[in-house]
Order: structure tokens, then C-alpha cells, then sequence
């Protein structure tokens, strides 16, 4: 397999083209001086590690160029086929990639987009992250300044939504768009148009520009609406038998993502009533399938009143260095807590140790929180609020609760015992009788006051010290860096997804991230000098 060795010396041209590298994609510069040590003899096997050595078939590009595309292409946002003629068009691209002058692409989009699936299935976006925090951790990339710096990683986390790339659609259009992928894929294996292929499998509605409009009905009948998901569920399902009919295992396979496809939003949006009628099912299924082309998109809000369809990119940036360390993507639907998982994973795999966490309290309920706790490093987070359900009325911080004995007191002084997680009920003949119960309580007579014990009430009480003091929220205000962090990552990248599926979009992020490392080891070498 052919190495990519461009050469290390600027020749005449190149030395023209940096000096006007200066200010504007200053990053095109840096590359070019520093792709020798970004892309280093370990590097490159690990790379030429994706692909067999048997010889066959044509012999595949260096795979170090085409990572040095990929990481173009995120630097400029360029589509693939943009990315193959800025190869030719642009001097810019030529110097870095070392085929200045060339008058043909050297790769092809088809060969781009095979390499990144590549990166994809060989855990090879991970390595190249790993390769720029190392780095940038390292101090390699300044000119005379050898940093030590400890494997104790302070570090915060955060995240930001994500618009899938996939159409959302209702359950109609669900069905009818996975229908439609059904009959296109079988009129190529069978070399027949789609519409003799609808008419046998007695599903007309195909035939209509749109499943409404060849449904046709009054849709502010909620009756018509009823009959309008009975005969395209017939119709769909005349579909499925047609296909189990006439089409063996082997060439069923390309069809299989559809079919599975109308199976899952049968099973989430429809119901059989006592009748036997197909309808609408009450209710939003907890996992509910949103687009036919991205199965994994999902809806999802980040706030009470932003809601979004897609996913959540999660980034953790050292607060030591102006580096991001890890990267998960996880749908829309899922907490935040759940992201933490494999960044945590991520930053062990770099031989790092997590000794502080910086996290929002979306997070606070994540394992990494006790794992960290546990190897006596420290967690920093906003506590969750202790507001009265009313202003009138007394709230959470008014109670003593003293963990050490378990108990709690209330402001008239009656005591009660808890276990973390525990909601505390007081005695209802105390609470009845007390004068204080009209600022306390809102409760039916016969109830007394209720206050929940969280099962970290511990860990949230030592959040709501450090709340109080200006040393405290000075440590708290440690994590802004995270989300400037996120910010750049958005303005690169935009916020709608590129890819379908989570992981085709984690590589993205950790792309992107790759690019915002780069930047900043770039900066340390212009300190430097």
C-alpha cells in the first residue's frame, strides 16, 4: 500500500501561498507546516490498518491523504463532490494535501466516502481526536515548549441539539414513505415500473403524487380520519404479502429496513379496537419512531419550551486546555446522563483520570458521577432548586435536614426520620393543629406537609454550599468554557445533522472537534513564537 510522503521543505510556491495564510483559513498553514507530525509513521499504520492486504482489487488512496481530506472538508464545510474539485481549483487544498499544480482530483468521491465509512467501522475517528488532544496535551505542536501535564484530566461536559437529517413525517406518511421505498426497491430487482408493481400488490395509493391526496377525504372528519388509516393499513399489508409471495430470503435483504420500518410504526401508532378496526393509538409510544430514512432520530426537548428531532451532541473539554477530549452523540429522546457513559470511556481509552467534573445537572444522575465521587475526585454542579409551590408558602429550604441522623425538621420543630429518596409525609394531626400550617401547606385536611429527600441529597447539598459563597460559584462558573466550546462547534458545523444514524454523526463531531483542536494548537505555536 503507498504511503503519503509529501515533503517537509516549503518549495517556492508554497512559501508565496503561506504568507498570505496570515488571518483568513489560517488553519490551511498550520497543516502544511505540521502534517509530517499530525500524520506520523504510528499514525499512518494505524490507518493502513482498515484495509486487507490480500492484494486484490485496485490499490486504495494513502489513507492519510484522504484523512487529510476529511479533515479539510470539515474545515470548510464542503460537501463531497465540493471536496473533489477544491482538490483541483483551490491552491490551497493542493498545498496541503502536497499536489500542487495537479490538473486531475487526486481521489474521487466515491473513494471519500468509502474511506469514511472506514474511519467509521474502525473506531479511526476516535484515534484521530485522541491524535490532536495528545497533541495539544503534549505541547508537540509549540516550537521549544515541552508542557508537562498530569493524567488528572479536569474536564466539563455539555451538550447541544441537533436537527436530524431525515424527513419527519406522521404515522400516515410514515407508512406511506416506507410503502413507496418498498415498490422502488422492487421495481429495480424485478425490472419492472412502480406501477405495474402497485397494482399488483393491490396498493393504489402509490399511485397518487402524495398518500393524502390519493386518500382524498376530509380530514377535519375525525370519522374519514379513522377510515383513511383502515384502508391504508390494508393496503400495506396487501404490500407485505405480495412481497412474501414473490421474492426469495436472499433478494427480500435490501427491502428488509422498510419492512421492519412499517412493522415498528404499526406496533407504536396503531392499536386494533374491539371491533377489530385499525386506529390511531392514544398516546405517544416512549421510543416512537419519527423518520423513515434515519431510524434513529428521535424527538427530544431541551428545555420545557424548545423542542427539537434528531439528537444530542455531547463534548468534554479539558478546562486546563483549550482541547476537546471526547465526543458521544446519543437521539433526542434519551437524558443527558446517558452521554456521559461513553465520553468517560473515551477519555479512559486516552489513559486520562477523570479528577473533576464539571457537568450541567442534567448529568448529575449519571454513573460517571459516582465513579468519579468514588476515585475521591470532585463533581461540580448547579443543585436542583428548592422553590415553594407557592411564594406564600414555605419551601424545601426551610426544613433542617440533617443527614448525618437521617432526620429532617420542620419550621415548628416537628421531626421526622427519611432515607435518601424517601418522600417525607408529617404527622397529620401535628401538621393539623399547627399554627404555622397556612405558610406550609396547601394540603387537603388530614394530610400533612410533604417534602422529598433526592437519593443524592448529599451531593446536592454540598452544591448548594458552594452556591452560596463566591469562591463557589466562581468554580461554577469554570464550565462556561464548555459551552463557548459548543457554541464554535455549532457555528462550524451548523445545527442540522449531515449524516443519518448516530454514529455516522458522532464521526462529524469528532471531526469538527478534531479542527477546533488543531485551531487551538495553533495558537499555542503563535504564543510561542
Amino acid at each position: 500500500m503507498e504511503r503519503w510522503s509529501p515533503p517537509v521543505e516549503l518549495s517556492r510556491q508554497e512559501q508565496s501561498l503561506m504568507k498570505r495564510l496570515t488571518r483568513v483559513r489560517a488553519l490551511f498553514g498550520f497543516l502544511r507546516l505540521h502534517r509530517h507530525e499530525l500524520f506520523d509513521e504510528t499514525f499512518q499504520e494505524q490507518l493502513e490498518g482498515m484495509y486487507r492486504t490480500t492484494g486484490a482489487g485496485e490499490p486504495p488512496h494513502p489513507p492519510a491523504l484522504m484523512c487529510m481530506v476529511t479533515l479539510l472538508q470539515s474545515y470548510v464545510g464542503a460537501s463531497d463532490a465540493e471536496a473533489v474539485e477544491l482538490s483541483v481549483v483551490d491552491l490551497r487544498w493542493q498545498m496541503v494535501l502536497g499536489c500542487l499544480g495537479a490538473a486531475t482530483p487526486p481521489f474521487s468521491q466515491g473513494a471519500l466516502q468509502a474511506f469514511r465509512e472506514r474511519m467509521v467501522a474502525h473506531e479511526m475517528d476516535r484515534v484521530l481526536l485522541e491524535r490532536t488532544v495528545a497533541l495539544v496535551r503534549s505541547g508537540a505542536m509549540t516550537e521549544g515548549e515541552r508542557r508537562a501535564v498530569s493524567k488528572a484530566l479536569r474536564v466539563a461536559i455539555d451538550s447541544r441539539p441537533l436537527a436530524g437529517a431525515g424527513r419527519v413525517e406522521d404515522t400516515i406518511n410514515l407508512l406511506g414513505h416506507a410503502a413507496r421505498s418498498i415498490v422502488g426497491v422492487v421495481s429495480k430487482i424485478m425490472d419492472r415500473p412502480p406501477e405495474e408493481i402497485c397494482r399488483k400488490a393491490r396498493i393504489p395509493l402509490l399511485l397518487a403524487p402524495s398518500i393524502k391526496a390519493g386518500l382524498d377525504l376530509d380530514w377535519s372528519d375525525p370519522k374519514q380520519k379513522v377510515l383513511a388509516i383502515q384502508m391504508l393499513e390494508r393496503q400495506v399489508s396487501s404490500l407485505q404479502q405480495w412481497v412474501d409471495r414473490h421474492l426469495d430470503d436472499v433478494v427480500e435483504q435490501p427491502l428488509s429496513p422498510y419492512l421492519d420500518a412499517i412493522t415498528q410504526v404499526r406496533d407504536q401508532d396503531l392499536e386494533t379496537a374491539e371491533d377489530g378496526t385499525v386506529r390511531i393509538r392514544q398516546g405517544v409510544a416512549p421510543d416512537r419512531r419519527v423518520s423513515i430514512e434515519d431510524a434513529e432520530m428521535r424527538h427530544g426537548r431541551k428545555s420545557r419550551s424548545k423542542r427539537f428531532d434528531g439528537y444530542k451532541e455531547h463534548i468534554a473539554r479539558d478546562l486546563d486546555l483549550p482541547v476537546i477530549v471526547a465526543c458521544a452523540v446519543t437521539p433526542a429522546n434519551r437524558p443527558e446522563e446517558e452521554g456521559a457513559v461513553p465520553i468517560a470511556k473515551d477519555i479512559q481509552h486516552q489513559r486520562l483520570r477523570l479528577a473533576e467534573l464539571h457537568i450541567d445537572r442534567a448529568y448529575v444522575n449519571s454513573p460517571v458521577v459516582g465513579d468519579v465521587i468514588r476515585a475521591k475526585g470532585k463533581v461540580f454542579s448547579k443543585p436542583w432548586g428548592q422553590r415553594a409551590r407557592s411564594p406564600d408558602l414555605f419551601s424545601k429550604r426551610d426544613f433542617n435536614i440533617d443527614l448525618r441522623t437521617k432526620t429532617i425538621t420542620c419550621p415548628a420543630g416537628q421531626v421526622e426520620a427519611f432515607e435518601p429518596g424517601d418522600t417525607v409525609e408529617f404527622d397529620p394531626e401535628e401538621c393539623g393543629a399547627c399554627p404555622l400550617r397556612t405558610k406550609c401547606t396547601q394540603a387537603a385536611s388530614g394530610r400533612g406537609r410533604t417534602v422529598s429527600i433526592a437519593e443524592d441529597e448529599a451531593l446536592q447539598s454540598k452544591f448548594r454550599e458552594l452556591q452560596q459563597t463566591a469562591p463557589g460559584r466562581a468554580v461554577l462558573r469554570q464550565r462556561t468554557a464548555v459551552e463557548h466550546a459548543l457554541a464554535h462547534i455549532a457555528a462550524r458545523k451548523g445545527h442540522s445533522a449531515r449524516y443519518m444514524g448516530a454514529r455516522r454523526n458522532l464521526c462529524d463531531l469528532r471531526r469538527a472537534a478534531a479542527i477546533q483542536n488543531l485551531e487551538a494548537a495553533h495558537r499555542l505555536v503563535q504564543e510561542a513564537a
